[in-house]
Order: C-alpha cells, then structure tokens, then sequence
C-alpha cells in the first residue's frame, strides 16, 4: 500500500475568496450609504456569500490523500480520500489501474475537458500548475480524473496506463 498526500501549490482559492469577501462589505457599506434600495445591495451581498462558503469547504478546509491498494485478488485500486480536519475521511474515488486508459501531464490543452467529458477534480489547489489528468473507462462510462501526484504515483499511474495499450 502506498499513500500520498498533496500540498497545497498555491494560493488562487484564498486570492478569489478575499475578493469575493470585499465584494460582499462594499455591497454592505453601499446599502448604509444609499437609503432608498438598501435591500437590493444586501441581497447581492448575501449572494456573495454563497460562493466564498462552496470556496472555503472545497479549497481551503478539504484534503486529499492518495492511495494505492493491492487487494486480497491481486487487483491494485487507486482510491481517493477526503477528509476536513477530523480523523473521519471519505472516500470519493476508487479505480482499478486496469480502468485507466491513459495518462497525460496537465497542459494548455487538456487544462478543460473535452465537451461531453466528465472530469473529477481532486488536486488541493483550485487551478493547479503540475498535474495528471487519467483517462478512465469503467461501468459508469468514461470520464477523467485530475490529481496532483508525486513522481512516484504519477510512474505507477502511467505504467499501468501504458500496459494497456494506449500512449501516454
């Protein structure tokens, strides 16, 4: 068995989060400063707060940690963990290494999904610089997922892809 946990790279969700925060005190002052239509403003900046919760529980609370598992059969499992700050983790994603079909570095080209395309995002960061995004096709269908795995994981990951037949 062989666990990772990624760190955070950078800090874009806190960045967005700060904005999104003064956007809703300016919406605030403004509904003070303009007796007429207070409510207006402090309706848009409660809205503001919607997005700065969904920021702060995805980005800034959740961590991930990355595993690979070789069960009682012989089959290896890559599985994905959540956990936000408690001993409880969750897991939210569980794939044979035979169901990954490729392997591809996060680039220019790739950065979006292709139309139609599912793709799960596991990385801590919310636009992260380096990382693997893995072409998958189970019984659910086909989708990708995007994680940010060390040198190690990202080998095994791309090995395992290449085994089956498909280019990396």
């Amino acid at each position: 068995m062989y666990e990772f946990r990624p760190q955070k790279g950078n800090n874009t969700a806190g960045k967005v989060i700060l904005c999104l925060f003064a956007a809703a005190a300016v919406c605030f002052i403004a509904s003070a400063a303009v007796p007429k239509f207070p409510a207006i403003l402090q309706a848009l900046g409660v809205c503001f707060f919607v997005p700065i919760i969904q920021l702060t529980m995805r980005f800034l609370l959740s961590r991930y940690l990355y595993r690979l598992r070789t069960a009682e059969n012989g089959r290896t499992d890559f599985e994905v963990f959540l956990y936000r700050g408690g001993k409880q983790m969750q897991l939210v994603c569980r794939v044979g290494l035979n169901e990954i079909t490729a392997a591809r570095e996060l680039s220019a080209e790739n950065r979006k999904p292709k139309k139609g395309t599912k793709r799960y995002h596991y990385p801590p960061d919310m636009a992260p610089a380096k990382g693997l995004v893995l072409s998958v096709s189970n019984g659910d269908g086909d989708c990708e997922i995007l994680i940010s795995p060390d040198e190690y994981l990202s080998d095994v990951l791309c090995k395992s892809a290449r085994l089956d037949g498909e280019p990396f």
